[in-house]
């Protein structure tokens, strides 16, 4: 009883967490307003303030990166078996990726050397982007419910421990298991809109979507079988839905 208890506090608290980041993710990502007062500067002075700047927040991207891969492979599966905790795997996984993400926006760079900057001031630019990007954000976020939410939350794992069933991913087709394997967050599309259709491109926006768009590109290995696959998924889902 008390464990079943434990288990439900820290699958809560890795749901509430999560849900928290990801609202402080898509503000850092799409918000605009903030950058407005970047300027492209290009004396001795702005040069090294820009390199140091960018130095910090690649050491961000690389501890993301790192906590990812390192959490993703077989071993630290395996080791999560050995403990007999695996149907927590899914919740810790959530809350390491959040405290990273939120060391990484916490501390994040600005620079002061921009590429590229439109003003939003204007509202037809204001429009656009903000539509592209709420597109790109529905895209996202509806990938992961048809994706079952419950379960990439691990808030599922957690009810199927509790009512002595087996993991819900027992449960899923080959199909599905071998697609999340491949790429277990949607999509790849709506991503590179977020990060690159932006109004104001600065250094290290730039580098913040060239690392995360070639991470993306390395490890999401979808082939054509897994293509197939979520074309039908998708067709079914519409039949589901008429």
């Amino acid at each position: 009883m008390i464990s079943n208890i434990l288990n439900v506090i820290v699958g809560a608290s890795s749901f509430i967490y999560t849900c928290y980041i990801l609202c402080r993710l898509t503000y850092f990502l799409s918000s605009h307003e903030d950058n407005e007062n970047l300027h492209t500067v290009l004396d001795d002075n702005a040069d090294k303030s820009t390199l140091w700047s960018l130095l910090t927040d690649m050491l961000l991207i690389t501890t993301f990166i790192f906590q990812h891969s390192i959490m993703t492979n077989e071993l630290t599966k395996l080791t999560f078996c050995r403990l007999n905790i695996e149907y927590l795997s899914r919740s810790i996984y959530n809350v390491c990726s959040s405290a990273s993400l939120h060391f990484l926006i916490n501390k994040w760079q600005q620079t002061p050397v921009t590429i590229w900057k439109l003003k939003t001031s204007n509202k037809t630019i204001w429009i656009i982007f903000s539509s592209l990007h709420v597109f790109a954000w529905s895209i996202i976020y509806s990938g992961c419910i048809m994706m079952d939410i419950a379960e990439l939350c691990g808030l599922k794992q957690i009810w199927y421990k509790i009512s002595k069933k087996n993991s819900p991913l027992d449960r899923k087709s080959r199909e599905l298991c071998r697609y999340m394997r491949h790429m277990r967050h949607p999509s790849f599309v709506g991503f590179v809109i977020i990060l690159w259709i932006y109004p104001v491109m600065s250094a290290d926006r730039v580098l913040l979507g060239t690392i995360l768009t070639m991470y993306m590109a390395l490890l999401w290995t979808l082939d054509f079988e897994d293509y197939n696959y979520h074309i039908r998924y998708f067709r079914q889902k519409q039949i589901e839905l008429s």
